[in-house]
């Protein structure tokens, strides 16, 4: 249902409800920042590389975590990876599995598709937002959700730790839902547990 509303809404409404998604991520990343769980002093989180091509290039670095969101509105349920990068912020990209039909548990070791299809949850959706020098307003939303896949191997997961590696293709789209750009992304990952 969700899915449904998303595709009804015009592509302005949809990339401000990403972007949004963006940075409620982020306040909880940076709430998560400051916990120093392990006494080092340094915060307790992830990092991520990754290679972009296709319409946009490049080579990023930044931070990772992983986290499972319940009882949302709808009865929609998140579990997510989140990778970006800071000061200034650059890119997100979130893998997400979502539903509102089925629960969602940590995914474990193996080879999951990237794609779209609604209320898998098996296949992640990925969603990169290029966001040059950190200007909000002018970013750029590529995403499976409407043309895209690929390939996230998770090579460990437990209770503190999810790692692997990724590639996919993903799309921008304009307001008629047309086509109008493409990328490729692939890295590797090592997410910690966001706290919170």
């Amino acid at each position: 249902m969700l899915v449904l509303r998303l595709l009804k809404m015009n592509t302005m409404k949809t990339k401000r409800l990403f972007l949004l998604l963006t940075l409620t991520s982020l306040v909880m990343i940076n709430y998560s920042c400051s916990n120093d769980d392990d006494g080092s002093g340094e915060p307790d989180i992830g990092d991520a590389t990754i290679t972009v091509s296709g319409d946009i290039q490049g080579q990023k670095s930044g931070m990772a975590d992983f986290h499972h969101l319940t009882d949302l509105p709808g009865g929609m349920e998140v579990w997510e990876i989140s990778i970006h990068d800071y000061t200034p912020q650059t890119f997100s990209l979130q893998f997400m599995l979502a539903s509102a039909t089925s629960e969602i548990t940590q995914p474990g070791v193996g080879a999951y598709e990237i794609g779209f299809s609604p209320n898998s949850t098996t296949v992640f959706t990925a969603n990169y937002s290029h966001i040059p020098d950190g200007d909000y307003t002018n970013s750029i939303e590529y995403s499976t959700l409407w043309d895209g896949s690929g390939t996230l191997n998770i090579t460990t997961s437990n209770d503190n730790t999810v790692s692997g590696n990724f590639q996919f293709s993903a799309s921008e789209v304009d307001d008629e839902l047309n086509i109008v750009g493409t990328i490729e992304v692939s890295g590797e990952f090592t997410a910690n547990k966001r706290q919170f």
